[in-house]
């Protein structure tokens, strides 16, 4: 796909977003209201979002998983809550343009239709992430169940269907990949966590025991899914770099419009060279983290040493940096950036949220290391 095609894009969700997300972002921080969800939700399907990574064959779009970070990244701009359902939404049909098209045809075409449970976005649950119980496949009997607790698990309240990686002892290090339709996982949501961002997408725990899973749940083959996981949850580390970068061009962007109308001393505070120096480095984290996201999910990669980005690090990078900056965007706005109605407090809350998504960043850290010995 050409830049340009891209470009047109994201100058249409650009123009989405400002219409539908824009004027109701701060109140529905303030009170998350499943309806508002559900609207933009369901307009957004006439521009194909849902569907957008699709196969064609089933009524989908078919576009690259880089076309959804910069959708991602667009939505975020005005709320990262909002673009956090759809990046979850995305990483559950990585699945659906991997696997064979036998085990994708169902559920491919029913979100493209947006009928049924199709209408509603999906979640995805990976099963190793720190602090919490293992996602586990098991004989019992002469079923076979799915036990365990997941981590803090986004769209679980609007959910249609969810994508879950469980551990699968059928072999060694065996990863095996469901689908379930709400009705599946309506008695497993546990509580609201409250997490203090992302508030329109609320987390909760599934608690699995012993829920009988048939040869129709399973996607692929069995046991035999660490390479679709492995591709799925880079994605969706590439899809919250996405999301943080679109939370950093907004606070840059509320910094450099406040700088340049504040009055400070006869003259705006940009002309202060303390604070362009401060403008100069946001700019400067902000496209370098647009570039590493951008060559995440690019096939082409040069031969140098350590220099292909890692999903876990570029995740960890950009929510970081994205954190630094809007920090620094609160600095410049003084007392009126941690007041509701400038954003900037909510930016700040979301982005904490996403530096825990799929783990903490200092896990990140450990965790590339520790698969390399």
């Amino acid at each position: 796909m050409q830049f340009k095609e891209l470009n047109e894009i994201v100058n249409e969700c650009k123009r989405f977003a400002r219409k539908e997300i824009r004027e109701q972002v701060l109140e529905i921080d303030l009170n998350p209201s499943p309806a508002a969800l559900q609207g933009i939700w369901s307009k957004s399907a006439q521009l194909d979002i849902p569907s957008l990574l699709l196969p064609e064959v089933y009524g989908g779009a078919g576009y690259p998983a880089l076309c959804c970070a910069l959708v991602l990244d667009t939505f975020a701009s005005e709320c990262a809550g909002i673009a956090s359902v759809f990046a979850h939404h995305f990483a559950a049909c990585m699945p659906l343009c991997e696997s064979q098209p036998d085990y994708c045809e169902t559920y491919s075409t029913r979100i493209a239709r947006m009928e049924g449970y199709g209408a509603e976005p999906a979640s995805v649950i990976f099963p190793d992430s720190p602090g919490d119980g293992v996602i586990e496949l098991i004989e019992k009997g002469n079923a076979l169940v799915l036990t365990g607790i997941t981590p803090p698990v986004g769209n679980t309240d609007s959910a249609g269907f969810c994508c879950i990686f469980a551990k699968d002892p059928i072999q060694p290090d065996g990863i095996t990949c469901l689908f379930l339709d709400r009705d599946r996982i309506e008695n497993s949501r546990g509580k609201d966590i409250h997490l203090p961002g992302l508030k329109i997408n609320p987390f909760r725990k599934l608690h699995f025991q012993d829920l009988k899973i048939s040869s129709a749940d399973i996607i692929g083959e069995r046991g035999k899914s660490s390479d679709l996981m492995k591709k799925t949850r880079s994605a969706f580390y590439g899809f919250v770099s996405a999301i943080a970068l679109g939370c950093t061009r907004s606070a840059y962007q509320k910094a450099l419009t406040y700088a340049g109308q504040r009055y400070q001393y006869g003259n705006t505070i940009i002309h202060h060279q303390e604070i362009q120096r401060m403008l100069g480095a946001m700019l400067m984290k902000l496209q370098m983290g647009t570039s590493g996201t951008i060559q995440l999910f690019s096939e082409e990669k040069l031969n140098l040493l350590f220099s292909a980005p890692d999903p876990m690090l570029t995740k960890s990078f950009c929510t970081d940096m994205a954190m630094e900056i809007i920090i620094d965007a609160i600095q410049i706005h003084g007392g009126y950036g941690y007041m509701h109605e400038y954003g900037l407090e909510k930016i700040m809350r979301d982005v904490k949220v996403l530096q825990l998504l799929g783990g903490s960043n200092p896990y990140h850290h450990v965790q590339v290391i520790a698969e390399q010995l």
